[in-house]
């Protein structure tokens, strides 16, 4: 499995997107983010799909050899995409056996002979060290797993509150999660 960033930038998810409201001893934050597209041409030599955006743009779109029914994409069918990303930032527990990083994903694809259509789910756990919150910049400084320093501006105010409870030395576990589903809908 891959990942889909780097610790430090992990880290700096902190500042992400905001919906809920804080906790004494969590913050989660959400975004969704939904686009749509006709499918153009397709060219099933060298698997190309072009769509054309909602904005009316066109985009070309290879589908690698996981894309199962390419077959059954014609011109005219409905892209839809659906990205969920979020983010839980928690006092860490003391378990020492939950170590300062982990890592999981599933996924799954259309069956055989339908439109094609997938879902993958990822999450990453980093454990942070919190140094030191200036609520006057909204500046936070946390210790990565590595020993290295990051420091971001936070610009929501669950997440600024919820650094605002912490104080130096506190461990604290950042949860980023990503899901992204892709459906091919026959043409209208």
């Amino acid at each position: 499995m891959r990942k889909f960033g780097s610790v430090s930038l992990l880290a700096i998810g902190l500042i992400l997107w905001s919906r809920s409201p804080a906790e004494t001893q969590r913050t989660v934050v959400a975004e969704q983010i939904e686009a749509r597209a006709i499918v153009e041409s397709v060219d099933p030599p060298t698997r190309t799909v072009m769509v054309r955006r909602e904005d009316g743009s066109l985009v070309s779109i290879k589908a690698g050899p996981e894309v199962r029914n390419f077959a059954q994409v014609k011109p005219g069918d409905r892209v839809a995409v659906r990205v969920r990303l979020g983010v839980l930032a928690e006092m860490a527990s003391d378990n020492a056996a939950d170590g300062p990083f982990t890592q999981s994903g599933i996924a799954s694809r259309a069956p055989a002979g339908a439109k094609p259509g997938v879902v993958t789910s990822e999450a990453v756990r980093v454990r942070v060290t919190f140094n030191a919150y200036d609520g006057k910049t909204r500046t936070v400084s946390l210790t990565l797993p590595s020993g290295q320093e990051q420091k971001a501006v936070i610009r929501t105010q669950p997440m600024q509150d919820f650094a605002a409870r912490l104080k130096a030395g506190d461990k604290v576990d950042v949860t980023f999660a990503r899901s992204i589903a892709v459906a091919v809908l026959p043409a209208q």
